[in-house]
């Protein structure tokens, strides 16, 4: 599953859909907020791209844990991992707000990727980009503080903000980081009497960046 990325890069993959010569073979699907799309162990013989929305893509274990892996946006595909071999999807796919997505058949989808040198190297592309993502992500999580990656995290979602505030609920940042709220509850509140940031109930006002990522490079040297 592709990890998120930003601007026009992230909508590429529209791109090549656009070109795609039978459009009829790409069929729309709409969900709404809280919808499972593709359950978790479940077998999916469709490529996905997402037109509308957002998606939580998360993972959780036997014991009821859960670590969400990263959120989708417009532009974002997934099933390009499961659905050479058929495998299960190790995440589930859950709408966070009403969504449109688009598939194709895996029959269709492997003639265009074998027919379309572009798409191809595309997909291929994008995955090595997820590999280094999580690559990152996983040296991240090992060597660096909470605080580290939770200042990290919030400047990551202000580049794709508008504004100066960011949505990010609690209960994500816990399954994302793979923390307690109450650990996530620490952070934020440390960040705020510091004046960095104003917390809301799914939202992070951001008061001053440069320190941040003051906090950011002092997390590195402890």
């Amino acid at each position: 599953m592709m990890h998120k990325s930003d601007g026009d890069k992230n909508k590429e993959i529209l791109d090549h859909v656009f070109r795609y010569k039978n459009k009829e073979d790409w069929k729309v699907f709409h969900y709404a907020k809280n919808e499972v799309i593709c359950y978790q162990g479940d077998v999916y013989p469709y490529f996905y791209v997402i037109l509308e929305g957002r998606a939580n893509i998360y993972h959780t274990s036997e014991r009821g844990k859960s670590y969400s892996q990263s959120v989708y946006r417009e532009g974002n595909y997934f099933g390009e991992l499961e659905i050479f071999d058929l495998k299960p999807y190790v995440c589930q796919i859950e709408a966070l707000e009403d969504m449109t997505v688009m598939r194709l058949g895996r029959d269709l989808f492997l003639k265009w990727i074998q027919e379309d040198k572009e798409v191809n190297l595309y997909i291929l592309r994008s995955i090595c980009d997820n590999f280094y993502y999580l690559s990152e992500k996983a040296i991240k999580d090992t060597l660096y503080s909470l605080k580290y990656r939770v200042c990290g995290y919030i400047l990551e979602e202000l580049k794709r903000s508008s504004s100066d505030e960011v949505e990010i609920s609690k209960k994500y940042l816990s399954e994302h980081f793979v923390v307690t709220q109450r650990s996530i509850n620490r952070v934020l509140k440390e960040l705020a009497e510091k004046h960095l940031i104003l917390n809301g109930e799914n939202t992070i006002k951001i008061l001053n960046v440069e320190g941040i990522r003051d906090e950011i490079e002092r997390e590195k040297i402890l």
